[in-house]
């Protein structure tokens, strides 16, 4: 989020001769990032709690709840997560007045809830609404600062359209691309965790369709996304000819792991294999934050 803020929305709106400036303060943003991180927290928590049989399987020495933690204290840490980011959320929509957003942080809070229970147990709607949810935090990034620059702005910008536009297009960009990434590392953690959820009687992809068409169904996504960054690539008008430097970096960050990340899908065959595979997945996401910030310092030389 703070990646996107610098390095893709404030050098798009200071590329202007108006000398345009972020609106949200610090301390407001500090308080949207936070209302994602304990989110996030508590989707975790809740995870743990109702996968404690299954991860005694698939990862024993990761599991807490009940051993290092009791079950009433991860609960409650939950629910005092989920509270308090939804109190955060109400704050922001009452500061910015704009009240449609906290329907973000409400629904996320209750897809999370039912994840581990219901969603997770099904084939590909739990992977979805992880993928979904993780979609969702580059759009929260602007989802109070962007209509706060044209309200300050749009008056006196000769084309308010086209600057929403170029940033939310930025935005979405990053969204699909953590759209893909995850629903293809969850079809990998699946298959990574196929003994365990067998044992727990899930109804998870590999489990339901096979290992054989998860892994081309995980290489498939992958596949997507890294043609989805070259179509980008293309229409931010760089060239592998003249842009040699953007093409390197593209290449390195993204494209060889993501690339390596499906010869390992296709190869795979063992848990070990599959852990491999998304880690190799987890550092393509990397990449690709750490090409966001390479895309700033070709706007801001724009």
């Amino acid at each position: 989020m703070y990646v996107l803020r610098f390095f893709i929305i404030k050098p798009i709106i200071a590329s202007t001769c108006l000398g345009m400036k972020l609106q949200m303060s610090e301390f407001d943003f500090f308080i949207s990032v936070m209302v994602v991180v304990l989110l996030t927290a508590a989707g975790n928590i809740i995870n743990d709690y109702f996968d404690v049989k299954v991860d005694k399987i698939n990862k024993p020495e990761r599991v807490l709840i009940g051993t290092k933690v009791k079950r009433r204290v991860a609960m409650m840490a939950h629910q005092s997560m989920n509270i308090l980011a939804v109190l955060l959320s109400v704050y922001l929509c009452m500061k910015f007045d704009s009240w449609k957003p906290l329907a973000i942080p409400v629904s996320i809070a209750t897809l999370l809830w039912f994840y581990s229970p219901f969603f997770k147990k099904q084939i590909f709607i739990g992977n979805l609404v992880v993928a979904f949810c993780v979609s969702i935090v580059p759009i929260w990034t602007g989802v109070f600062e962007i209509p706060e620059i044209l309200k300050e702005y749009g008056d006196i910008h000769s084309n308010p359209k086209a600057l929403q536009s170029s940033l939310w297009l930025w935005i979405l960009a990053y969204s699909c691309f953590a759209f893909l990434l995850s629903l293809s590392r969850e079809a990998l953690k699946d298959l990574e965790d196929l003994m365990g959820d067998t044992q727990g009687k899930y109804h998870t992809m590999p489990i339901v369709l096979g290992e054989k068409w998860t892994r081309f169904y995980a290489a498939a996504l992958m596949t997507s996304c890294l043609f989805a960054v070259g179509f980008v690539f293309t229409e931010a008008g760089l060239s592998i000819k003249k842009d040699v430097n953007a093409s390197v970096f593209t290449l390195i960050l993204v494209i060889l792991p993501g690339t390596l990340t499906i010869i390992r899908t296709l190869s795979a065959r063992s848990k070990n294999h599959y852990s491999v595979a998304s880690l190799l997945a987890k550092t393509t996401m990397a990449g690709g934050i750490i090409l966001c910030l390479l895309a700033g310092t070709y706007l801001w030389s724009c």
